[in-house]
């Protein structure tokens, strides 16, 4: 599933957090990233408050079996990433998966999203600057995947 949505605030709040990032989140980054560049476009920062805000969600929708951008109290992504705090972006964009196959889950999970119109607009457009990740393990054996994308004017 995707989710977007425009805004028009331009003051950056994201520092980048990519080297903080490791195992599955990492490599989903890396690998987003790498599709960007063999796409002419830049690479994404990354947020920890972003990531965070993935995290609680893709936590949640792992314990609670479900997979949706609207969570539990019917905050959808825009309203988690304010509740969370974050402001100065003016696009804001998630992309959720959720995988039980074996293997390489994260490539499945973008393949997936390389397929869907919606997904694919997220992760390649050109708007984007910043992203927050979570992979999370769920019960069954399924993986889950949050990816929010965002627009902030760079200082």
């Amino acid at each position: 599933m995707s989710f977007a949505l425009g805004f028009g605030a331009i003051v950056c709040t994201s520092t980048d957090a990519l080297s903080t990032l490791a195992g599955p989140e990492a490599k989903l980054v890396r690998r987003v990233n790498q599709l960007r560049i063999d796409h002419g476009l830049i690479k994404l920062r990354g947020s920890s408050t972003l990531g965070a805000v993935a995290r609680a969600h893709a936590d949640e929708m792992a314990r609670h079996g479900y997979l949706s951008h609207i969570n539990l109290v019917g905050q959808n992504p825009l309203e988690r990433v304010q509740a969370a705090g974050v402001d100065g972006f003016r696009l804001l964009a998630e992309n959720i998966a959720a995988s039980g196959v074996r293997g390489d889950r994260i490539a499945v999970a973008i393949d997936e999203w390389m397929q869907s119109e919606s997904h694919r607009e997220n992760l390649l457009n050109p708007a984007f600057n910043t992203t927050g990740v979570a992979v999370v393990d769920a019960p069954g054996g399924r993986t889950i995947f949050v990816q929010l994308f965002a627009t902030f004017q760079a200082r």
